[in-house]
């Protein structure tokens, strides 16, 4: 086989990656091993088996750098199994910048982009078609929008803030492509991206996951003022401003009801429907910047974080909420630092600095969306702790940073 039809198929398999909004994570899987197999071959191909192109090692560590932490936290881990699980979740995390930085070294083009993102559209426009037409027929009575979110859930074996984060990046990709083909002002040619924007909003506000809605909002909002001429971006500055103010009159009983930053108490049967979300996760966060004062410079390990907020939870909070369901630190610079201590930390900051940097220097305005859409996101979720997270931040980010880009 030829090289040039090897590096074909190497580029069809990373494009059908794209795809994981839609596959089942056996074949998400097989897919990513058959790509790092062939980078592999490729770059014995090309370099006889010789290290001779190391001027992305220094890249390759940064944009990999949770999965170092995670492994050099691991020696100290009490919890072998938990350490080796959390190994195996993020070693996307590794092999994406091998692959596209080492192995077979080359520039991701923007045409090769563009049909990613064509792949990832259609897979996520897809997927939520065939969950919508199977909880039409399979939903038959009036349910609350919490217990359509669960079936939603269920269905899509997807957490719902993840496939939320997943539509908002899509909505950003549509806005960005609307703005980017300003060569034609039919309307026909618009309609299928405004079309597919109303639809990937109706599930972002169907599932609620508020933060992933709030951020794709601004986000998207923003920069289509970007691309407004000045005398329209006023306007449109004090649309927004009084729709917002106006949606905050008309819920304001409600969001004041759900403001209480007080520890939970009580068995969770009887106490339930007065407790709220905020309060549990004053809880989580009490634990965890507990924890951290305790184990400032080194943290517990990767694999005895969940085990040590466990124990927390239950010596605390005066509540078995905490008992009778799992939470993690809900909050990806959490996890980071009650994992690796502050040496953690600051390596993980360092490199998410570097990674916006990038985006800031080559002028990628979906880049950067895309890295604040993520980076706000990891303040209410361990993004980076299910499949679903790993596989979506490890792949695009470095599909973006391996572009043709200026360095």
């Amino acid at each position: 086989m030829k090289t040039i039809s090897l590096k074909n198929i190497w580029t069809l398999v990373l494009s059908l990656i794209a795809a994981f909004p839609l596959l089942p994570k056996v074949v998400e899987s097989i897919l990513m091993i058959v790509f790092f197999i062939l980078s592999i071959i490729l770059y014995f191909k090309r370099d006889k088996g010789i290290l001779k192109h190391n001027n992305n090692l220094k890249d390759i560590l940064l944009l990999s750098s949770l999965f170092v932490i995670y492994l050099l936290s691991s020696l100290y881990s009490d919890n072998y199994v938990e350490s080796l699980r959390f190994i195996i979740l993020a070693a996307p995390i590794l092999m994406f910048p091998l692959c596209l930085g080492f192995f077979y070294d080359t520039e991701i083009s923007s045409k090769q982009f563009r049909r990613i993102k064509i792949v990832y559209i259609t897979s996520l426009f897809l997927s939520l078609l065939i969950t919508h037409f199977h909880l039409s027929y399979t939903v038959t009575d009036t349910i609350s929008n919490w217990n359509y979110r669960n079936l939603f859930e269920d269905y899509t074996r997807v957490h719902g803030t993840y496939y939320s984060l997943w539509i908002g990046f899509g909505i950003l990709i549509l806005i960005n492509e609307i703005f980017k083909k300003k060569r034609s002002n039919r309307i026909f040619y618009y309609l299928p991206f405004l079309v597919l924007i109303g639809y990937f909003f109706y599930w972002q506000i169907t599932i609620a996951a508020r933060l992933p809605l709030f951020i794709t909002s601004i986000l998207g909002m923003l920069y289509i003022v970007k691309q407004l001429k000045k005398t329209h971006r006023l306007l449109i500055i004090s649309l927004f401003g009084f729709a917002c103010v106006f949606y905050i009159f008309l819920k304001f009983d409600s969001i004041k009801s759900k403001i209480k930053f007080d520890l939970p108490e009580g068995k969770y049967a009887l106490q339930h429907k007065d407790m709220t979300s905020e309060e549990i996760r004053t809880g989580i966060y009490y634990c965890s910047t507990s924890l951290i004062k305790n184990s400032l410079l080194f943290g517990y390990g990767v694999g005895d974080v969940n085990d040590q907020l466990n124990i927390c939870y239950k010596q605390k909070i005066k509540s078995d909420v905490y008992q009778l369901f799992h939470y993690n630190s809900h909050n990806q610079y959490f996890q980071v630092f009650l994992a690796a201590g502050l040496f953690g930390i600051l390596f993980f900051f360092f490199n998410i600095f570097n990674i916006f940097n990038i985006s800031i220097r080559n002028k990628d305005e979906l880049f950067i969306m895309f890295n604040l859409l993520l980076f706000t996101g990891f303040l209410t979720e361990n993004i980076l702790s299910r499949h679903d997270g790993v596989i979506f931040y490890s792949y695009f980010v470095n599909l973006f940073y391996f572009q043709k880009r200026k360095r």
